[in-house]
Formats: structure tokens, sequence, C-alpha cells
């Protein structure tokens, strides 16, 4: 009976019950929207910092760490590898050569680290292979020889990123909503080769006006794009007699992450021709990069590998990317700091509505206490009240928030105007939306929650009516 009558109480007063249901609904499809791009946005930066960066777990000689020296390789590689083959947790692992060099072109110049990999093997643990940019070569083969692979932002430092308008960039625009009088517009500048991304903007700022390059700069930017592919590259770094080296490698690709920071700094080339370059006859192992089956064994892993060299670290994941970790750590706070602002917001209008329905049943709840109701059942019938309120506002802001997240979670969100900004630190343009069922059980309980705490000062104001005076209420 309480059940019933306080299901029917609710929508006694349609339009405040209303009111209050859509403030939930909104509050909740907020919060999950909220929550889902942050976690989109953390499962993207741990992906890209384990498949692109630094992997499950990395082995270096200890000392390399804080000098990063060429002859500060792994002590006792062997011992290392026969452990690794031996563990049931390791999936694949590489060993790698990590030489700190000066890259340059007859334009420019830039420090670099040039990674020196087995291409192939270099597949089983990271993902750069697939992050070449469609039309700007390809990924280095074993048997290339005297290749470099070097990222977009390297392209861009060492002036091997050019944009240039031909009249093959006019047909490409012809199928793209690019209108032939904003061409006609870019006519002085056919076949002008530009080195760099800001001299090409002021270009067409020079020619477009705000409206138009806002609308279609991009496009003729991406379309105007350049890669010089197979130009020469010099590399300069000191060997292990301590003497300077110089290697001119061609560029056979270029590749981009979602971090600018790694990009700049990282390239990549055979490891055998970097060992001939040290002067040695086999190659230096700086690094030893390790992907597991399951990211949770990395900290048992890193405590087995630890003993078999005292002299070597192993660094998990967390320790190498220490940002992305520490968002994944907190994301549990994260939760409770926004769904609790939100509930706590909410909950204000829910504790005024529930006080209003009071003052206006006062006579009501004095008659039911008259004839016998107890003072437990009443505040039962508030509680109930305020919990159905609630709850059904939550259950369809949660079904709303969840067929939202989804849709956005396959189309993505585009942040392009700020991608350069978000790139910097790491994250991407482009953030696919993901919420996981733990956070819905986590909303549930803090909605319920919430209406049952909103519910005990209402109840108690109706509990502390007195009958008798209460009946001579008008």
């Amino acid at each position: 009976m309480i059940l019933s009558v306080s299901w029917k109480n609710v929508w006694r007063n349609k339009t405040r019950s209303l009111v209050v249901i859509t403030a939930v609904t909104i509050g909740i499809i907020s919060g999950v929207l909220i929550m889902g791009i942050m976690q989109g946005w953390v499962e993207q930066r741990m992906h890209d910092a384990i498949y692109n960066e630094v992997s499950h777990l990395q082995i270096h000689n200890r000392e390399f760490t804080d000098n990063e020296e060429l002859l500060l390789t792994v002590i006792r590689p062997e011992e290392t590898i026969s452990a690794l083959e031996t563990l049931p947790e390791t999936a694949s692992f590489v060993q790698r050569t990590k030489v700190t060099a000066m890259a340059a072109t007859p334009w420019a110049a830039t420090g670099l680290f040039v990674y020196g990999i087995d291409p192939d093997k270099e597949k089983s643990v990271s993902e750069i292979f697939k992050k070449i940019v469609p039309g700007a070569g390809e990924y280095p083969g074993v048997n290339s020889s005297g290749t470099i692979l070097i990222s977009d932002k390297t392209a861009e430092i060492l002036k091997l990123k050019h944009y240039i308008i031909t009249s093959g960039l006019y047909e490409r625009l012809s199928g793209k909503p690019v209108p032939a009088a904003i061409m006609q517009k870019l006519d002085s500048l056919r076949d002008v080769r530009f080195r760099s991304p800001k001299e090409f903007k002021e270009a067409l700022k020079n020619r477009l006006s705000k409206k138009e390059l806002d609308k279609y700069g991009k496009i003729i930017a991406d379309s105007a794009l350049d890669y010089r592919i197979r130009s020469r590259v010099q590399i300069t770094f000191t060997d292990t007699a301590g003497d300077p080296v110089q290697a001119t490698f061609r560029v056979c690709g270029i590749y981009k992450t979602t971090n600018t920071g790694y990009d700049q700094i990282s390239a990549f080339v055979n490891i055998n021709e970097l060992a001939a370059l040290c002067g040695t006859d086999k190659p230096l192992i700086h690094e030893i990069a390790i992907m597991l089956h399951n990211i949770d064994d990395a900290g048992n892993v890193r405590q087995k590998l630890s003993s078999v060299e005292p002299g070597n670290i192993v660094n998990t994941w967390k320790d190498l990317a220490p940002d992305a970790a520490l968002v994944n750590d907190f994301m549990i706070m994260y939760y409770f700091m926004i769904i609790g602002i939100i509930m706590f917001a909410l909950a204000f209008g829910i504790i005024n509505t529930m006080m209003m329905a009071i003052l206006e049943r006062t006579r009501e709840l004095g008659m039911l206490m008259a004839i016998g109701m107890n003072r437990k059942k009443i505040f039962g019938m508030i509680m109930l009240e305020t919990t159905f309120l609630t709850g059904v506002g939550a259950v369809t802001g949660i079904i709303a928030g969840w067929i939202i997240v989804s849709i956005l979670g396959r189309t993505g969100i585009h942040f392009s105007a700020w991608g350069e900004g978000f790139e910097a630190i790491g994250y991407a343009a482009v953030v696919y939306p993901y919420i996981t069922t733990d956070f819905f059980l986590f909303v549930i309980l803090m909605v319920i929650a919430t209406a049952i705490l909103s519910s005990i000062w209402p109840a108690r104001k109706a509990l502390k009516l007195n009958p008798v005076e209460t009946l001579r209420t008008e």
C-alpha cells in the first residue's frame, strides 16, 4: 500500500515532478557524457603510451636512465632474454639501440633520439607501423638499407613538409566543397613552394577572407601538403671511440601519433646499420621493450626480472608514462567529483520539491496520523516518494546518456580547433567517449544515496506535524 500511495503522490503535481525529473535526467546525461569523454581520452592515452611509446616494460642499464651514453648498454642481455623466454606472462619483446644525434637537412637541423630497430620484430611491440601518414612513404623493411623513418613533426622542423598548389590540386579539390571562385583567388600561389605550415597559412590569409579561411583552409592545406620523401637527412653522433660520425639516410616514410612531444624526438633506422656506424660488430642493446599478455602482470614481472641482473633497471609503463598512469589511477576520484557535484546540486531541487509537497499536504498527513498510520510509515512514504522522483529521472538519464555515448563512441567528437594543443600533451584531437559498466553501477549508487539523503529533511518535517493542529489547517 505504501508503495502504491507513494507512486501516486509523485504524480499528483505532474508539472513540478516533471521539472525535477527533467533536471535529474539532464544532470545524469551531462555526467555520463563528461565522464565518457574523460574515460575515452584516458583509454586513448594509455593505449598510445603503451603501444607507440613505452610498451608494458622496459629494461635499461641502471646508469643509462641518468646518462644516455653509448657504452651504457644492458648488462648481460642474454640472461635477461633467457628469463623473458621462460616467463608465461611475456607476449613479445625486442632489443633496441638508442643514440642521441643531430639530424640535419640543407634547410634546418634538430636533435633526435635515433632508435636502431629490427623493423619486423618491432611490429610485435609497437604500432608505429600503423601510424604512417597516408601518401607519405612506407614503414621500413628488413632489407631496406640507408633509410630512416621520421615523424610528421620532425619533417616539419627539417623543412621536409612542404605545401604547393599545383594543377593537380585543382583536380583533387574538384570533388570537394571548395568553390571555383575560392581556387581562382589562389592562382597567384600556383607552383610556389612553402616550407612550413605557418608560411602557407599566411599566404592563404592574404588571399582569403577569415570566413573563407575558416571554412576551406584546412581542406586546401591538407590537399596541398607535399612530404619530401626520399630526401636526404644527415645524422651526426659520437661512436664508441668518442669520434664524431656522420651518416646520410633517405626518408622512407613519415609517421604521426597523438603525442607531438614523442614524435618530435624519435626516428628509426635499421639496427644493424646503426651498429656499423657505432663501430661495433653487433648491435648495442640499450633498451629491451616488453609486451605482456595482461597489463596487470607488469608489477609481478618487474620483480622477477629485477633479480636477473641488479645492474639493470626494469621500469613498468607507469614509471615511463607517469601522466597516463596518474590520470588512470585517479579515475575513481573523478567519478566522485563530477557525479558528486551534479548530485549535490540536484539534491537542493529535490529537497525543495518535497518540502513544498509536504506543506501542501499538511492536513492530509495529519489525517493519516490521526487514523492510525504510524510515524515509521509516514517516514517511509516520504522516502519512497523522493526515491521514485529521483529514480525516474536517473533511469531516463542513464539510458539517454548510454545511447548518446554509444553513438559518439562510433563517430567520435572532433576537437580539431584545439588539436595542436591536445597533441602537445599526448591526447588525440578526436576522442571516442567510452563508459564502463562499473560507472553506471556507481551512478546508480550515487542516485540512491542522494535520494535517501534528500528525503531525510522533508521526512523529519512531516514527522514533527501535530495531528490535531494539522486537522484544523485549511
